[in-house]
């Protein structure tokens, strides 16, 4: 079994990953239609370390989650590319 430390899923730490997901379902900000993969979500358990097991994540939960990080990541680039280019010279300088 991999350690907690070594999951990654699109480079992010599979624990963080998977509670950011939640935060997103459970603040209705990311719609899971799927009865099948809201169920899969619910059954991720924490390990003795408190973070996300990562044997409890199953490929539906997986597939969500890189599905969620994906349209983040698209978001932030779009809010990058529409600002101007002194303000993001300036963020550089920050």
């Amino acid at each position: 079994m991999e350690s907690h430390e070594t999951v990654q899923i699109l480079g992010v730490d599979i624990h963080d990953a998977v509670m950011d997901l939640k935060r997103a379902v459970e603040d209705d900000k990311f719609i899971i239609r799927s009865p099948t993969t809201f169920r899969a979500l619910a059954q991720v358990r924490l390990g003795p370390d408190g973070r996300v097991d990562p044997v409890t994540v199953g490929s539906e939960v997986r597939a969500t989650v890189r599905a969620y990080l994906a349209g983040k990541q698209t978001r932030q680039l779009e809010s990058y590319k529409a600002k101007s280019k002194e303000d993001r010279i300036s963020e550089l300088f920050e």
